[in-house]
């Protein structure tokens, strides 16, 4: 699967792209905005939200809950609380890259796994 391909695929789902050099693809889906992280290595994909909107709380140790239970409840997804900022949280999807798969299958699964995440964590944010 190519940079090509997915950037594509992400086009026809999300609308606009913006490459940022240093980094990938930039784009939105929904509220949030997202990256598609080229690396070196074709064999790895990472799609992210560098920071999470909408988070209606500055609560450190809420956050800090509502993240461990995204991490053991959300599959594939990695959240994280910023070390430095108080209440900014992202999200991660690495994926490995196979043979048998298609642009067209894996990147809608990414994108709509990453905005399953979000609500989660909006969700375990508001509950607590």
């Amino acid at each position: 699967m190519k940079q090509e391909e997915i950037v594509n695929e992400i086009r026809q789902m999300c609308g606009q792209t913006i490459l940022m050099p240093s980094l990938g693809w930039h784009f939105k889906y929904k509220e949030q905005i997202y990256i598609y992280v080229v690396g070196k290595d074709e064999s790895m994909i990472r799609f992210c939200i560098p920071f999470v909107a909408g988070l209606l709380s500055n609560d450190k140790e809420l956050l800090k809950e509502a993240v461990n239970e995204t991490n053991r409840n959300v599959k594939f997804i990695k959240a994280l609380l910023s070390e430095k900022d108080d209440a900014k949280v992202s999200l991660d999807y690495d994926h490995k890259i196979t043979d048998i798969e298609s642009a067209k299958d894996i990147v809608p699964h990414i994108i709509k796994s990453l905005d399953f995440a979000v609500r989660y964590l909006e969700e375990r944010v508001r509950e607590n």
